[in-house]
């Protein structure tokens, strides 16, 4: 049976022992006939909330026992997930040894995944002794092979003390108030109270956050474990990159740094795309023979529009404003800066409190934030002024026109365009008409690949430079602030709108 959701928007340690230590004197039994390779009630057990300190010896029914050397069948030991020494047990003479730990799920391998690595100790007498840790998650357990019972229970020169590990399985659940412990599959876990507000069952209730190429996303546990699906068992399309659960959701995270995870990068017409999904496998025992293996993938996307229109309002008040935008998909989120400044060297911005006068020096910067500037360069398709706060009016004129100065206005220069995040450009301040007046500025950029693309224009005269983006005007909106003048004090004034096809340049 599958279950296919679409899309919704070692290094070892060093051994340190004290002088004349040695844990074949010193050590827990571990004696829970549970952890035996042919036990199969249940699979509720999990290892990784045991206090581990010290040393351990394994019994069963008080004979002596030790770990598997090989892959451990489905639905043993008690747990869902069977730990196993990928190993053979030192001899006496080899001292303390390491040992890697691997995690048996049957419809992958027998080593799907690694848990973190223990010490191992021969012992006279013909018995073992084991230095445990937690495991990565719930729920696994330590396996203990009945094919290696043996009768001889040698004496110990110290005293030994008897594990007291809980096997109440919903004490180990840790189910949260919107929760309740309860069996699916033969399996203990949190069930969602039916008294308690759902959140969205067909997406498992996701909820995911997208900013400069990081992702986080979370599901509600009790949701995904009433379907099936132990929160154990999922990860992201790289099986490394597990969950954490949190307050009752399986919280996911993947960045473009260390942790991709599996992400890939994709692009249409309008928007750049980071794909990943949520997988994982569950098995359905209905006793030793068969089993219903079910299967989980919910892949998700977060969206980053390629084309954004800005505009703000230049009159008595200039202000730095910033463009908080709202992606389509997974609440993704990157931001525009634009900011005048009073010299080429953008180190003077304009105070809030001037006036531009004509044929004075205008330095525009645009900033892009929230996306990964070693992925992406934003590109100023065209800027143009309007004498009303309306991108959209007759009466405009242009300043940049296909990522190059308008020809016609002698004092444009981009001095910084498709390089990086930032785009700049200058041009000598005018009015419209021969009396003073407001002057707009409204700009749009779309923004550019680095991998595969030339991103810097071409605006030498020789070559008549076209825009190269594919990009349409379908997702793009207009954002104005302003007007900051008439005596009121406005911070921030957002107007969201599609874009019209904007006149042609007319005085």
């Amino acid at each position: 049976m599958q279950l296919f959701v679409g899309y919704i928007l070692c290094f070892v340690t060093p051994v340190l022992t004290s002088p004349g230590f040695d844990p074949c004197n010193d050590y827990t039994i571990l004696d829970e006939p549970w952890r035996a390779t042919n036990y199969t009630d249940n699979f509720s057990h999990c290892d990784s909330h045991v206090s581990w300190h010290g040393w351990y010896r394994l019994l069963y029914h008080g004979q002596t026992i030790r770990m598997p050397e090989e892959c451990v069948r489905s639905s043993a030991c008690g747990t869902a997930g069977q730990l196993w020494m990928n190993g053979h047990h030192p001899r006496l003479q080899d001292g303390i040894v390491t040992r890697k730990i691997c995690k048996a799920l049957a419809w992958r391998s027998c080593c799907f995944l690694r848990s973190p690595p223990i010490q191992v100790k021969a012992c006279p007498g013909d018995y073992y002794v084991y230095k445990f840790v937690a495991p990565n998650g719930c729920y696994y357990a330590y396996c203990a092979d009945v094919k290696t019972i043996s009768t001889n229970v040698s004496p110990t020169s110290a005293p030994v003390q008897t594990s007291t590990v809980s096997t109440n399985p919903c004490d180990e659940a840790n189910c949260v108030e919107d929760e309740v412990c309860g069996e699916v599959n033969g399996i203990y876990g949190c069930l969602c109270k039916k008294s308690h507000h759902l959140p969205a069952p067909e997406s498992f209730g996701l909820v995911a956050t997208c900013h400069n190429s990081s992702c986080w996303i979370s599901l509600s546990r009790c949701l995904l474990f009433e379907a099936g699906f132990p929160a154990q068992v999922l990860h992201l399309s790289d099986v490394n990159c597990t969950g954490t659960v949190q307050d009752g959701r399986v919280e996911f995270h993947f960045n473009n740094d260390d942790q991709k995870c599996g992400t890939v990068l994709k692009a249409n017409k309008t928007h750049f795309i980071y794909e990943n999904s949520i997988e994982g496998k569950a098995d359905s025992a209905e006793g030793l023979i068969i089993s219903r293996p079910r299967q989980l993938s919910l892949q998700f996307v977060c969206e980053y529009p390629i084309k954004r229109n800005a505009s703000i309002g230049m009159a008595t008040h200039v202000l730095k404003s910033v463009i908080h935008l709202k992606l389509p998909a997974a609440h993704g989120t990157y931001q525009v800066h634009i900011t005048p400044y009073k010299d080429t060297e953008f180190t003077q911005q304009f105070s809030g409190n001037e006036t531009g006068q004509p044929d004075e020096m205008m330095c525009i910067s645009v900033d892009v934030e929230g996306v990964d500037s070693r992925q992406f360069s934003s590109v100023l398709d065209s800027c143009w002024a309007t004498p009303v706060h309306d991108s959209t009016s007759s009466t405009n004129w242009d300043l940049i026109t296909n990522q190059c100065p308008n020809p016609k206005d002698g004092t444009v220069k981009v001095l910084r365009n498709g390089v990086s995040t930032s785009s700049r450009f200058s041009f000598r301040m005018f009015t419209f008409g021969e009396t003073p007046s407001p002057v707009y500025l409204h700009c749009s950029l779309h923004l550019c690949p680095l991998e595969s693309n030339s991103c810097i224009p071409n605006c030498d005269h020789v070559h008549q430079h076209q825009a190269h983006t594919s990009a349409g005007y379908e997702d793009t909106v207009t954002v104005s602030y302003g007007p900051l003048f008439h005596g009121i004090h406005t911070d921030m004034l957002n107007v969201l709108a599609p874009l019209p096809k904007r006149p042609s340049p007319k005085l």
